[in-house]
C-alpha cells in the first residue's frame, strides 16, 4: 500500500501554518516515506517504544509496549514489525488500516526517530505496521537514563484528575503527546527542567513550547483537531499516567505555549521503567 509514496512528504497544511506562525521559514522536506538504513538499525536495539493511535471514538490515544532488544525490527524499509502486547485494558484500536504513531527513544543516547503508518495486522502480542513516514528529531530535552526490561501493565481508570496525578506532572521531566491529522496519527516527546509543565487552578495545563527542529508536526495536528492524549511516566515505579482531552495552541511573539485540558485520566501500573 505504500508503494506509490514519493521519497520524501511535504509539509501539512497544519505544520506550514504553524510555521508560519512561529515566524520560521518552512525547513526543507526531511520526513521520508520510508524507514532509512539507520532506522532500521536504531529500533531493534530499543527495550521501549511510545505509541500513538485512536479509540473507538476516534481520539487519540497514548501508550507504550515493551519488549527485550529485538522485539521491534524492519525487515523491509516500509514495513515495522512489532513482538509485544499492550497493556491489559489498552483502548486503542488495531483494526486493520488504523493509523499507528511510535518514537523510539535511547535514552542513554540520546537520540530519538519517529515512524507513521498504518497498521496491516494485529493479534493479541504481534503487530505489523506500513511505514509511511520515518524522520528523527534533535537530542533537545532526553536526560540520559537507562530502561528496563518489564511486563506490559495494565490500565486503570482515574475516578479524578487526582493528587497522585499531578504529583506525577509536577515532578515529570519529560512526556508524550499523540495528536491526529488529516492523514494520520504522531507521537512526539516533549521534556523540560521539573516543573516545566504546569498545573493551573482549573485544572488545564500550561506546557512551555521549547525550540527544537521548527517541524511543529504537533502544533500543526493540534490547529487541525485539538483533540490529545499525554503519556507522563514515573520511571522507577513503574507507573505511567495517561490523559485525553483538549489542547489549544498560543503564539505570543517568541514565546509559544499550549494549554491542555484533561477530560479523563487513566493509570498504567508496571514493573519499573527505568532508573
Amino acid at each position: 500500500m505504500t508503494d506509490a509514496l514519493p521519497d520524501r512528504r511535504p509539509w501539512s497544511e497544519g505544520e506550514a501554518k504553524a510555521q508560519g506562525l512561529a515566524g520560521a521559514a518552512a525547513p526543507p522536506a526531511l520526513i521520508r516515506t520510508f524507514a532509512t538504513e539507520q532506522h532500521r538499525e536504531f529500533f531493534p536495539r530499543l527495550p521501549m517504544l511510545f505509541v500513538a493511535g485512536l479509540d473507538a471514538s476516534g481520539a487519540p490515544v497514548a501508550s507504550l509496549l515493551r519488549g527485550a532488544p529485538g522485539f521491534l525490527s524492519l525487515p523491509e524499509p516500509r514495513r515495522l514489525e512489532i513482538a509485544a502486547a499492550f497493556p491489559e485494558g489498552d483502548a486503542m484500536t488495531r483494526e486493520k488500516g488504523a493509523p499507528f504513531g511510535a518514537i523510539g527513544v535511547e535514552f542513554a543516547t540520546r537520540r530519538r526517530n519517529r515512524i507513521n503508518g498504518r497498521i496491516l495486522a494485529a493479534s493479541a502480542d504481534r503487530m505489523t505496521v506500513a511505514v509511511e513516514e520515518a524522520f528523527g528529531n534533535c537530542p533537545k530535552y532526553i536526560v540520559p537514563r537507562a530502561l528496563l526490561l518489564g511486563d506490559a501493565g495494565a490500565w486503570t481508570d482515574l475516578p479524578a484528575f487526582d493528587a497522585q496525578a499531578q504529583a506525577m506532572i509536577a515532578g515529570a521531566t519529560v512526556f508524550f503527546v499523540a495528536t491526529r491529522g488529516p492523514d494520520g496519527v504522531d507521537m512526539s516527546h516533549r521534556g523540560g527542567p521539573p516543573g516545566f509543565v504546569r498545573i493551573e487552578t482549573n485544572g488545564a495545563l500550561r506546557i512551555p513550547d521549547f525550540p527544537g527542529n521548527r517541524f511543529f508536526n504537533t502544533f500543526g495536528n493540534l490547529l487541525a483537531d485539538p483533540r490529545a492524549a499525554l503519556l507522563f511516566l514515573d520511571f522507577p515505579a513503574g507507573r505511567a499516567l495517561q490523559l485525553t482531552g483538549a489542547a489549544r495552541v498560543e503564539f505570543t511573539g517568541e514565546e509559544r505555549f499550549w494549554t491542555f485540558t484533561p477530560r479523563a485520566a487513566r493509570l498504567l501500573s508496571a514493573e519499573p521503567f527505568g532508573t
